[in-house]
């Protein structure tokens, strides 16, 4: 133990120069950091082509046929809504009165079976089961017609899961920030984001922001929030704001669009009651199970941003939480670095630019979970621990363990469905 602290006191010794990496490269002996941070790090043996992305995406194309083009609304479901069983909503569409759609839809991978269904305006449904290998769907004979929907029905949410030691090794429970979000088609030309801060288990300032892959600024013609308010609400921005505007529209790198969700996750959660001279107490919010002097249980807090485009984005059918870009800012070493979500938009820089280190075959310091119900670890428990044969942690039930998907992205990519009980909030 004593070894590894030592070992650990020295990466965070060699850290303090990963900022500078930009001004002095002689500075930083990238090829010891990663070795460090592999030994601090409670997963060995890490999949070299690792993506981190339990989810897969369809492009499929949707007959309607004649008999059915005056329906104006299709889904994707995971169960047949006239089942009795629970159905989770994977893709909700405007239909333009042709007879073929094209359609895009994200699902975990571990979902093979679904269910396209033509919705009238009384709400009645006509269904068509298709699977993970098809590519088209159509309606020339479905298996249900003329059904009201009798199951239980919820959108499909996912869990951003935010470290926020970056980029120094972390503790690997994944509950400095945590988000969950899920999108509602509410107009021909606008999407709807249901934003929930669920947990922030770190004790300094996280600001967190959303890109929209694929679509400019110039692209957006509004974002509001339903009810006029905001996570920042109230909020004073310092003289050094992580997000520089009040907008909740902000241009990033290359005109991207972005949402501003948030100046300071412990503000954004609705618990703080004061800020003294720009100070906010900090504390650990839903991280633990009992309240503690550093931490506490509140309700998460829910903001819904409306995002309208303009009627030059004709078709919004292609939009789906794999269009989205969570991402976290830091501060390190008077240095603003993002931490995003999605692995393979981990080195764009959209609002800030940084240098990060890159080629190192390290655990994320982010994950999404395609649940929104997914039960993130409790403050200081590892989210799964395998080394030497040893498996234990938050996720560590075997053949369905973290460390077994960490060690082959084609394994256990049902982990989060297996949660040692008393390690989960």
């Amino acid at each position: 133990m004593k070894r590894l602290e030592m070992i650990v006191c020295r990466c965070v010794l060699l850290l303090c120069s990963v900022a500078l990496v930009s001004c002095n490269k002689d500075m930083f002996d990238e090829e010891e950091y990663i070795k460090l941070v592999e030994v601090a790090q409670p997963v060995s043996g890490i999949d070299a082509s690792h993506d981190w992305d339990l989810t897969a995406s369809y492009n499929m194309t949707v007959t309607i046929g004649s008999a059915y083009r005056d329906m104006s609304r299709l889904q994707i479901l995971s169960e047949n809504p006239a089942s009795g069983r629970s159905a989770t909503l994977l893709g909700d569409y405007l239909l333009s009165g042709n007879e073929r759609e094209a359609v895009t839809f994200t699902a975990p991978r571990t979902m093979t079976k679904f269910y396209a269904a033509l919705v009238d305006s009384e709400g009645r449904y006509t269904v068509a089961p298709f699977t993970s290998y098809d590519r088209s769907v159509d309606f020339s004979d479905p298996l249900v017609t003329n059904a009201s929907a009798i199951s239980t029905m919820t959108t499909q949410a996912f869990t951003y899961c935010f470290e926020d030691e970056m980029p120094q090794p972390g503790d690997y429970d994944y509950n400095d920030v945590v988000l969950r979000i899920s999108q509602e088609r509410t107009a021909k030309n606008q999407i709807t984001l249901n934003v929930t801060l669920a947990a922030v288990g770190s004790l300094s300032q996280v600001a967190a922001a959303i890109r929209l892959v694929g679509y400019t600024y110039d692209q957006i013609e509004s974002i509001t929030t339903v009810d006029g308010v905001t996570f920042d609400e109230g909020y004073k921005k310092s003289s050094l704001p992580f997000i520089d505007s009040n907008e909740l529209l902000v241009a990033g790198s290359d005109n991207a669009a972005v949402i501003n969700v948030f100046e300071d996750a412990h503000w954004a959660t609705g618990a703080v009651a004061y800020a003294t001279e720009g100070y906010i107490p900090r504390y650990k919010y839903n991280v633990t199970k009992y309240t503690t002097e550093e931490s506490d249980m509140v309700s998460p807090n829910t903001i819904s941003f409306v995002i309208t485009f303009k009627s030059s984005v004709q078709n919004l059918n292609s939009f789906t939480l794999n269009s989205l870009d969570p991402f976290v800012i830091l501060e390190y070493n008077g240095i603003f670095m993002e931490n995003h979500a999605v692995y393979k938009h981990r080195s764009v820089s959209v609002l800030h630019e940084y240098t990060q280190p890159s080629g190192a075959v390290i655990l994320p310091w982010s994950l999404i979970v395609p649940s929104g119900a997914f039960r993130y670890p409790l403050d200081g428990v590892h989210i799964g621990y395998s080394k030497d044969g040893a498996l234990f942690g938050a996720y560590m039930t075997l053949g369905h363990a973290f460390g077994q998907w960490a060690s082959n992205k084609d394994t256990a990519n049902d982990w989060y469905g297996y949660p040692t009980t008393n390690m989960v909030y």
